[in-house]
C-alpha cells in the first residue's frame, strides 16, 4: 500500500495490572472493529488507544484504575516505536518511547528505553515534541495559547462517547477558539514547514534586533551626556588636534631637556622610566596575544561545530528518508564475487543477503531509525545552545581586544616618549611639561575609548540594518506563503465537505436534510457543523453528523498528500443516543467502503454493540466478542 506522511498505524495494545497482562491485542491497517455487548469495557479500550498515543485522561472507570500502565506498538510513518504510560488520576503522565517492536521492547533493558515529560522545558524535551518530529509535523501554536500538543492532535481523532455529541472536538475546559482553529488549520495541512520555520526566525531575529537595539541605546546615552555630535569623522579631526599638541608639547619637552643637559648642574639621567613603560609594553602585548589566541581557537570551533551541526542535519534529512532504505534493503545482488569474480549462485531465500547469507531484520532497522532520530535530533539541539555560548564568548573577548589594542598603543607611545627622552630629577618646568603630556595622553586614551563605542555603534547600526532587511524579506516570503495556504484550505475544506455530504446522502432515509444536504459548513474555532445553515437534528442523527465528519475528514486526507491528518481515527459515536441498529451496521458499511476504496494505509478504530452479521470476520474485527461477564479487561483471571 501507499503511504502519506503523517501517518500512525497501532500493531498492538497491552495493558498491564502490576506486571501481568489484562490485555493484549493486536490491531490491522484499515478497519478494526472492537464489539461487545453494551457495559463490557469497549469504550475503555478506545480510551486507553488516546491516552497511549499521548492523549491527557484522568477520569478513567473504576475498573480501568485498576490497571497500572499500558503499552502500544504503532507504525509511525512507517517506523516502528513502542509507548508506554502509568495508569494514573493524575494529569500530565510522562511517556516512555522505545524505538521497535512492543516485542523487543519487552527484551529490552531500561537502559534503551527513553523517558519524556508531558511538557517541555528549557532542559527536556516534551514527548509532543518527539512524536511530532517523528511524524514530521510542525510545533504549532495560536495567539493565545502554547504549542499544540498531541493531546490536542488527539481531540480532533477521537469521537467519544461523552463529549457533546453537536461538537467536533473532544470535550476539555478552557478551550480556546484559537486553539481549536489553529488546530484544525494544522491538520488540514495549511501550516508548511517553511512557513513556521520563518516565524520562528523571525522570533528570534525580533529578539536579537531588541537586544541589540537596546545595547545600542545605552551606548548613544553614554556618548549623549558629553552634548557632541560624535561620529568617526569627529574622531578623525580630534586625533589630527591631540596629535598637533603632541608634537607641539614634545617639541617643548626636547627643548627644556636640551637646556637641562647643557647646564653646569649635576642632575644624574636615569632609565627608570624607560624600563617601567618597557615592562608595561611587554604586559600588555602579552594579554593581547593571549586575547587573539582564545579568540582565534573559539572562531575556529564555531566553524568547525557549524560543519558538525550540518552534517547532524544531513543525517536528521537521511534517517527521515530511510524508509526507502529499510524497505529496499536486499535487493542489491551481485552476480559474481567482488573479490574473485567467480559466479555467485542464488540458492536463498529472499530474506537474507545472497553474498554472506546474513539474514536481514528490517523490523530491527526500523526500530533502530526512531532511537537515531531522536539521538540525533538531540546532539543538534546540544550544539547549538554550545555555538549560542560561544559567540557570546568570542563577542566579549572581540571586545577585550579592542581595549587591550588601544591600551597598547597608548604604552607604545610612552614607550617611545621616554626612550627619546630619559626621565631625570627635572626643574619645575620640565615638570610641568611631563604633567601636561600625561594629560594629553589620557586625553588621547579617552579620545580611543570614545573611538571604540563610535565604532561598535556603527557595527550595531549595519547590523540592525542586516537584520531589519531579513526579517522584511522573510515577513515578504510568509506573505506569498499565507496566500497560497488560503487557496490550500480552502481547497482542505471543499474535500471534506464534500465526503461529508456523501456519507450522509447514504445515511438511512431518517432526516430530510441529510438526503438533500448541499452545503456542509463547519467551524473548528466555533466548534460547530451544520448542514445547509441548520444544526438542530434529531440525537441519533447528530451522531451520525459528527462521526460522518471524522470519516470525512479521514477519507479526505487519504486522497490529497498536503493534509497532515495521521490517516488515524477513532470513533465511538455511532450508537449513541438512541442509535437503530439497522443505521449504525449502514454507516459500518460505509466505512468499510471508504476504506476498501482506497490504496492509501490508514486505520479506522471503532466500538460497536451491534456489528453488522457480515463484518463479524477476522478481515475486521479485534480480540472476541466481549460480554459483562467477559469484558474486555480480565481483571478477575489475575
Amino acid at each position: 500500500m501507499t503511504r502519506l506522511d503523517p501517518s500512525i498505524i497501532i500493531s498492538r495494545m497491552l495493558i498491564e495490572r502490576n506486571g501481568a497482562s489484562v490485555y493484549d491485542e493486536r490491531f490491522h491497517r484499515g478497519v478494526n472493529i472492537i464489539r461487545g455487548e453494551n457495559s463490557s469495557g469497549k469504550s475503555t479500550i478506545l480510551n486507553f488507544i488516546f491516552y497511549a498515543l499521548g492523549g491527557d485522561l484522568s477520569d478513567w472507570s473504576e475498573v480501568a484504575l485498576l490497571c497500572s500502565r499500558v503499552f502500544i506498538e504503532v507504525q509511525i510513518n512507517g517506523n516502528s516505536a513502542t509507548l508506554c504510560r502509568e495508569i494514573s488520576t493524575q494529569s500530565g503522565q510522562p511517556m516512555d518511547i522505545f524505538g521497535g517492536t512492543l516485542e523487543a521492547a519487552q527484551k529490552a533493558p531500561m537502559s534503551e528505553w527513553s523517558r519524556y515529560p508531558y511538557k517541555r522545558s528549557l532542559s527536556k524535551e516534551s514527548f509532543t515534541q518527539v512524536l511530532f518530529r517523528l511524524l514530521h509535523m510542525p510545533e504549532v501554536g495560536s495567539d493565545a495559547s502554547a504549542n499544540i500538543t498531541m493531546h490536542q492532535l488527539l481531540r480532533l481523532l477521537y469521537a467519544d462517547q461523552l463529549s457533546p455529541v453537536e461538537h467536533i472536538f473532544k470535550f476539555e475546559p478552557f478551550d480556546p477558539p484559537t486553539l481549536r482553529e489553529a488546530l484544525g488549520r494544522l491538520v488540514c495541512g495549511v501550516y508548511d514547514n517553511k512557513l513556521y520555520e520563518n516565524e520562528l526566525k523571525i522570533r528570534e531575529l525580533n529578539k536579537h534586533f531588541d537586544a541589540i537595539t537596546a545595547e545600542f541605546r545605552s551606548l548613544v546615552a553614554v556618548l549623549g551626556k558629553t552634548q557632541q555630535s560624535m561620529t568617526l569623522d569627529w574622531v578623525a579631526g580630534q586625533r589630527l588636534v591631540l596629535s598637533e599638541r603632541r608634537t607641539s608639547l614634545r617639541k617643548e619637552i626636547e627643548n627644556a631637556e636640551k637646556q637641562l643637559f647643557t647646564s653646569q648642574r649635576t642632575d644624574k639621567l636615569s632609565l627608570r622610566a624607560q624600563d617601567q613603560a618597557y615592562k608595561e609594553v611587554q604586559v600588555l602585548q602579552e594579554n593581547l596575544g593571549q586575547l587573539q589566541e582564545s579568540y582565534d581557537a573559539i572562531t575556529f570551533a564555531i566553524a568547525d561545530s557549524n560543519a558538525f551541526i550540518s552534517s547532524l542535519e544531513q543525517k536528521l534529512k537521511a534517517l527521515n528518508d530511510s524508509n526507502v532504505v529499510a524497505d529496499h534493503l536486499g535487493e542489491m545482488r551481485f552476480q559474481s564475487c567482488p573479490s574473485c569474480f567467480a559466479p555467485i549462485d542464488d540458492v536463498i531465500g529472499p530474506h537474507a543477503c545472497h553474498l554472506c547469507k546474513t539474514p536481514f531484520d528490517a523490523e530491527r532497522t526500523r526500530g533502530r531509525i526512531v532511537a537515531l532520530i531522536n539521538d540525533t535530533a538531540l546532539q543538534i539541539r546540544q550544539s547549538r545552545t554550545l555555538q549560542v555560548h560561544r559567540q557570546a564568548e568570542v563577542a566579549k573577548i572581540g571586545q577585550n581586544i579592542v581595549k587591550a589594542k588601544e591600551e597598547w598603543k597608548v604604552a607604545s607611545v610612552r614607550l617611545a616618549d621616554t626612550r627619546d627622552l630619559p626621565s631625570s630629577d627635572l626643574q619645575d618646568a620640565l615638570r610641568e611639561l611631563h604633567r601636561q603630556s600625561g594629560y594629553l595622553d589620557r586625553e588621547i586614551e579617552d579620545l580611543e575609548n570614545k573611538a571604540s563605542i563610535i565604532q561598535l555603534l556603527d557595527q550595531l547600526s549595519k547590523k540592525k540594518s542586516e537584520l531589519n532587511a531579513e526579517i522584511t524579506t522573510l515577513r515578504s516570503d510568509n506573505e506569498i506563503r499565507h496566500n497560497e495556504q488560503k487557496k490550500r484550505l480552502a481547497r482542505a475544506y471543499t474535500l471534506i465537505s464534500d465526503e461529508v455530504r456523501t456519507l450522509l446522502h447514504k445515511d438511512l432515509r431518517r432526516q430530510d436534510t441529510f438526503e438533500r444536504a448541499q452545503n456542509i459548513q463547519f467551524d473548528f474555532g466555533a466548534n460547530s457543523i451544520t448542514v445547509d445553515g441548520q444544526s438542530y437534528f434529531s440525537a441519533s442523527s447528530r451522531a451520525i453528523l459528527k462521526s460522518s465528519f471524522y470519516i470525512g475528514m479521514l477519507a479526505a486526507s487519504i486522497k490529497e498528500p498536503f493534509f497532515r491528518h495521521p490517516r488515524f481515527c477513532i470513533i465511538d459515536t455511532i450508537e449513541d443516543k438512541g442509535m437503530e441498529a439497522i443505521r449504525s451496521q449502514n454507516f459500518q458499511h460505509l466505512m468499510v467502503a471508504i476504506s476498501k476504496s482506497t490504496v492509501v494505509e490508514h486505520q479506522i478504530i471503532f466500538a460497536t454493540a451491534m456489528i453488522a452479521p457480515d463484518l463479524d470476520k477476522n478481515e475486521y474485527v479485534v480480540g472476541r466478542a466481549y460480554t459483562r461477564d467477559a469484558p474486555t479487561l480480565q481483571i478477575a483471571t489475575i
